[in-house]
């Protein structure tokens, strides 16, 4: 009973994105390639003057300072989305393009403390 417990702890460890809510960009774009068919969620900020619109088609570009990826989505985008907004997005990597299903755009500064 032990050994199938460890064994099962052992194999969902393994899996990727198992243990942090999402990837960084660079661990997108880095090491092994990605299963297509799995939905990632990434976390970046939006490079500034990457955003481009046509209609509720959005494409812009995903930095984690180390490196960038393109993400696109047909979804509507939430009002707090801006040029260097933190954002993580949900949908599917196919090794140049993360095609999103979802994005999630961090709350602004307005809650960070005062120094």
């Amino acid at each position: 009973m032990a050994l199938t417990l460890f064994g099962l702890v052992g194999w969902a460890m393994n899996r990727p994105g198992s243990t942090s809510f999402y990837l960084e960009v660079s661990e997108l774009e880095g090491g092994d390639p990605l299963p297509t068919s799995e939905e990632y969620r990434v976390n970046g900020r939006v490079v500034p003057g990457s955003v481009e619109q046509q209609g509720l088609e959005t494409s812009f570009a995903l930095t984690d300072g180390s490196a960038n990826v393109t993400v696109v989505t047909g979804e509507p985008l939430p009002d707090t989305f801006r040029d260097r907004s933190d954002v993580v997005a949900r949908g599917r990597y196919d090794g140049t393009t993360f095609t999103a299903s979802e994005v999630l755009a961090k709350c602004p500064s307005k809650f960070k403390a005062k120094a």
